[in-house]
């Protein structure tokens, strides 16, 4: 599966989250050349050393922060994994 750096400061009340990179580029510039189509599974990740979690790349026809087919992730929260140690406030 591949890895995708996301922004989860930045997603939908229903979990879906639009700023996806993948090695330094934006991953919607490189759908074509990686293979990527809607459905497919990626792992999805902040901080290398914090948590990853599965979720489903979507192309999002509509949302009020743009217009046209933009590409999402629909997280998978039940997949989450943390690393180190975790914290309790």
């Amino acid at each position: 599966m591949l890895k995708v750096y996301c922004d989860f400061n930045d997603g939908t009340e229903d979990h879906r989250f639009w700023i996806l990179w993948f090695e330094g580029k934006p991953l919607d510039e490189q759908v074509g050349s990686l293979g990527l189509k809607a459905g497919d599974r990626v792992i999805l990740f902040q901080d290398e050393d914090d948590f990853e979690v599965e979720g489903t790349l979507l192309f999002q026809q509509t949302h009020p922060n743009f217009l046209g087919e933009k590409l999402c992730a629909l997280v998978d929260w039940p997949t989450l994994r943390r690393f180190g140690a975790v914290q309790n406030y």
